[in-house]
C-alpha cells in the first residue's frame, strides 16, 4: 500500500509540474548584462529554455526540475508581489541553464523534502529528492552528512562559519564551551544542526540531551524563542539574518560545512556534468558581475549578506 501511495504521489506531482502553467518566452531584464531569454511561469516557478542562439536540435529536450524554497534572505526569498521566489540563487541557476542550453523548471517545495534533521534522529535525505519528484535542490551547503547521501555541483556561494547566538547582553549567562543543561535552538533542515554541535571539540556537556534540543521552522520563530528565554542560545550559520540580530557567543566554527552553497542532486546524476562548466563560463562574464550587483540593488531590501560575502571571486 505504501508503494502504491508513493507512486500515486509521484504521478500527481509530475502531472502538476507538466500542467501548472503555459510558459512563454520573455525578454531578459534589460538592466542585466549578458542578454538572453528567461521564461517565467505563473505562481513562484520559473523556467529557462536555454540560450536562444542555440538551434532546437542542439537544445536538450529533457526538463530538469529544480526544487527551491525561501527563508527571507537575499539568496532565496518570496517576492509576494511577483508571486515567485527570487534572489541570487535563482539568478545563477537561470543563467547557468540558459548558457548550457537546458530546459530548467523551478518548483517550490519545503526544505525538509530535500534534506531533514529530525530531532533525535540522524540527518537524512528528504522524500522529494530521494523520491524523484525533481532532479535537484537549489541552495544547499555541502556537509559531510549530505555528501554521504547526495552529490553536489560546484559551489556557487562562498562558504560560511557557524556560531552560537544569544539574547543581547547574554542574561542567561550562556557559555559556548560548556553546554551542560543549556537549551539550544536550531533551524529545521539547516546545516548547523545538533549533529554538528555534538562533534565539537573542547566543549563540555556533549552530547546534548534530547531535552536540550529545540528545532524551529523559521528564523523568526528561532529568534523569538531566544528573546523570550525559551532557549538559551541558537546555533546558526552566519549568512542568516538572525546571526546579525542577536549577540554572537564564542568563536567562528568551521567544522559544520565542507563547502559553500551548491545544487544538491541524487548520487550518479549527470546534472553536475553540464552545470559546472556552464557556471564556470558564467563567472567569467559581465552577466555574473550584474547578478552579484543585484544582490544589493535588486534584492537589497531583503536581509542577508552583501555581495562580497556571497559571490565567488
Amino acid at each position: 500500500m505504501e508503494t502504491i501511495n508513493r507512486l500515486v504521489i509521484n504521478v500527481a506531482v509530475l502531472a502538476l509540474l507538466a500542467t501548472v502553467c503555459l510558459v512563454e518566452a520573455a525578454p531578459r531584464d534589460k538592466t542585466r548584462k549578458g542578454g538572453g531569454a528567461v521564461n517565467i511561469t505563473c505562481e513562484d516557478a520559473g523556467m529557462s529554455k536555454g540560450d536562444p542562439s542555440l538551434s532546437q536540435d542542439k537544445m536538450d529536450k529533457e526538463v530538469w526540475r529544480f526544487a527551491r524554497s525561501h527563508y527571507n534572505n537575499r539568496a532565496e526569498y518570496l517576492d509576494e508581489e511577483a508571486a515567485r521566489i527570487r534572489g541570487y540563487n535563482t539568478d545563477v541557476v537561470e543563467a547557468v541553464c540558459r548558457i548550457a542550453g537546458k530546459n530548467c523548471f523551478f518548483v517550490q517545495d519545503p526544505y525538509s523534502h530535500c534534506w531533514e534533521s529530525p530531532h533525535g534522529y540522524d540527518a537524512r535525505g528528504g522524500i522529494g529528492l530521494h523520491g524523484d519528484y525533481y532532479e535537484a535542490c537549489v541552495g544547499w551547503f555541502v556537509t559531510k552528512d549530505r555528501r554521504r547521501v547526495f552529490d553536489f555541483t560546484d559551489a556557487f556561494q562562498k562558504n560560511v562559519f557557524s556560531h552560537f547566538v544569544v539574547k543581547t547582553g547574554n542574561p542567561n549567562n550562556f557559555q559556548y564551551d560548556d553546554l551542560t543543561g543549556s537549551k539550544i535552538g536550531f533551524l529545521e533542515s539547516w546545516a548547523a544542526d545538533e549533529h554538528c554541535v555534538n562533534l565539537l571539540s573542547d566543549v563540555s556537556g556533549l552530547p546534548l540531551d534530547e531535552s536540550q534540543i529545540h528545532y524551529y521552522l523559521t528564523q523568526t520563530e528561532l529568534e523569538a524563542a531566544v528573546n523570550a528565554d525559551e532557549i538559551d542560545a541558537a546555533f546558526v550559520t552566519d549568512d542568516l539574518a538572525i546571526a546579525g540580530n542577536l549577540e554572537k557567543n564564542g568563536p567562528d566554527i568551521d567544522s559544520c560545512l565542507v563547502d559553500g552553497v551548491a545544487v544538491m542532486v541524487r548520487k550518479g546524476s549527470t546534472l553536475p556534468s553540464w552545470f559546472n562548466p556552464a557556471f564556470k563560463k558564467l563567472v567569467s562574464t559581465p552577466e555574473y558581475e550584474q547578478i552579484c550587483d543585484d544582490v544589493e540593488t535588486v534584492h537589497g531590501n531583503i536581509p542577508g549578506p552583501d555581495k562580497e560575502d556571497i559571490c565567488l571571486e
